[in-house]
């Protein structure tokens, strides 16, 4: 672990393993929010954030202090006490992410996911599902792949991307102010087994100091389960990482209306790549946030969901994920334990 986790004094500083100081910025106290109330109505994009610009396209000084992150270990915030350069030149100098390798976990236990068909059991929120409803829940979530996603207490969804990490959105953590997290249950159900894996909570989560609560090309966040839990990802198995604009999108969450929590799995496209974000067509729900996008064919995120919109003239409504490139690659080899561990 690169940085402060919990196995180390609460609130002091530290110096990590490449000589990076962290200062104990703050002991916080954490609010009870329910990320779901903040998701029920879609957004109208606000011109001015739809300018901002691609952190690839940022200058180096710029983007040293955007990257600057904070860390959440247990009730204190971390900042690292400098920009970090090191993370932006490693950034501007990679176009393109390599591909990371995925894991089935315990392949003696890896059996393929049943999908339920049939009517949802209660209408989905106006506004939300694109064309038909074509979500299907997913019957054995303690398999592969629904394993490798886990159902947050405040209403979102995470994704286990190596043996120790796994990636969210930023707005399930933090918006002008650190929010809870009661549980994090992996393959969660509503029928037993209800937590195959058991429920815990992270041992850190790290996010851009740029996020505060709506700077969507800032959506993402790192949770640590190391030195906790850190071999949880060899039992619910984990996701590759690369980047690849076309084909068949599958995504698997948490969605609010249905029984929660429960996992349902949605397909589409990509429908445009509007500079760090992807447009997509799947039937997101509030609930879903967090949940990686990967390619059936190798099983690899390249986005992660973070926000729905619409326009009125013309009118159009669309879901969008963060997606993966070389920004997100190297925040997460450098604040995670990551890509492997």
């Amino acid at each position: 672990m690169l940085g402060p986790s919990s196995a180390h004094e609460a609130g002091a500083d530290f110096t990590d393993a490449r000589g990076r100081r962290w200062v104990a910025a703050q002991q916080v106290e954490l609010r009870e929010v329910d990320i779901l109330d903040d998701e029920k109505e879609r957004r109208a994009p606000d011109p001015a954030g739809a300018a901002a610009p691609d952190p690839r396209t940022m200058a180096r000084d710029d983007l040293a202090l955007a990257l600057q992150p904070r860390r959440l270990v247990g009730e204190y915030e971390y900042r690292l006490d400098e920009p970090d350069y090191e993370i932006a030149d490693q950034i501007l100098d990679m176009p393109e992410p390599p591909s990371t390798e995925g894991s089935w976990g315990d392949k003696s236990a890896y059996a393929r996911p049943k999908y339920l068909t049939g009517p949802g059991l209660a209408p989905p929120p106006a506004g939300f599902v694109v064309g038909a409803d074509d979500r299907s829940r997913v019957d054995s979530p303690e398999f592969y792949p629904a394993s490798a996603f886990a159902y947050l207490s405040q209403g979102c969804t995470a994704t286990m991307i190596g043996p120790s990490t796994a990636l969210c959105a930023a707005h399930c953590f933090y918006q002008n102010g650190w929010i809870a997290t009661a549980s994090v249950t992996f393959g969660a159900n509503t029928s037993a087994p209800t937590a195959p894996f058991g429920s815990f909570v992270f041992d850190t989560i790290t996010m851009p100091g740029q996020w505060n609560s709506n700077e969507w090309d800032w959506d993402f966040a790192v949770l640590e389960f190391s030195p906790t839990r850190p071999d949880i990802g060899r039992q619910t198995g984990w996701f590759g990482t690369g980047q690849n604009f076309n084909g068949t999108k599958t995504m698997i969450g948490y969605p609010s209306d249905k029984p929660v929590p429960s996992s349902w799995i949605k397909r589409g496209n990509f429908t445009a790549a509007p500079g760090s974000r992807y447009e997509h067509n799947l039937d997101v729900i509030p609930g879903d946030s967090g949940a990686g996008t990967y390619d059936n064919g190798d099983s690899r995120v390249n986005g992660i969901q973070s926000t729905q919109w619409f326009t009125t003239n013309p009118p159009r409504v669309w879901n969008e994920v963060r997606r993966w490139d070389s920004t997100t690659h190297n925040f997460f080899r450098a604040y995670g334990n990551w890509p492997r561990g």
